[in-house]
């Protein structure tokens, strides 16, 4: 299996400037196919973003940016193209330091955030871009017809259950 990403945009940060650096990019028809395929996607027409990188300590940077992206998934009922347009923003931090190794038992905050690790070759933009478009997909997109075909199959849609939040307790009620 590869691991290379369908996406990919190194920056070093070595180079980076003393103000940071702010980097636009924007993921081309063969890029996007592949993206679309690792994602289960109908199409994805458009994954472009901007990304600025600062430092944020001796061996912190912080990576932030804005996405937009403009794709098709499949709805969860019918499997028919479900059209939408996606608009993130992100924050994250890198670091260069060592994983922390303890002989002791440590105490991590699951609140606070810690850096992920500085990849060797540098930072890939590209693929920050791409995770960050997993993170925001709808995960169970819907077509305006789903309620429809549920009550087709005679399954009820969320209408029904927002109706009356005891229907499906009733039938389970012996008499």
């Amino acid at each position: 299996m590869s691991t290379a990403a369908e996406f990919s945009r190194l920056y070093a940060p070595d180079g980076l400037p003393p103000g940071g650096a702010t980097v636009t990019l924007e993921a081309n028809a063969e890029e996007r196919r592949a993206l679309a395929k690792r994602f289960d996607l109908v199409r994805l027409d458009l994954l472009a973003g901007e990304v600025s990188i600062e430092r944020a300590g001796e061996d912190l940077l912080h990576v932030s940016g804005r996405l937009r992206a403009r794709l098709a998934q499949r709805c969860v009922v019918t499997l028919d193209p479900v059209e939408a347009t996606v608009e993130a923003e992100f924050d994250r931090l890198f670091s260069r330091a060592a994983p922390l190794e303890a002989e002791e038992e440590i105490e991590i905050d699951p609140e606070a955030e810690l850096p992920e690790p500085l990849p060797e070759g540098g930072l890939d933009l590209g693929e920050i871009l791409a995770e960050e478009l997993s993170l925001a997909l709808d995960p169970y997109p819907r077509s305006p017809d789903a309620d429809a075909k549920l009550a087709e199959l005679g399954i009820a849609g969320d209408d029904a259950a927002e109706a009356n939040p005891f229907a499906a307790l009733a039938s389970l009620r012996k008499h």
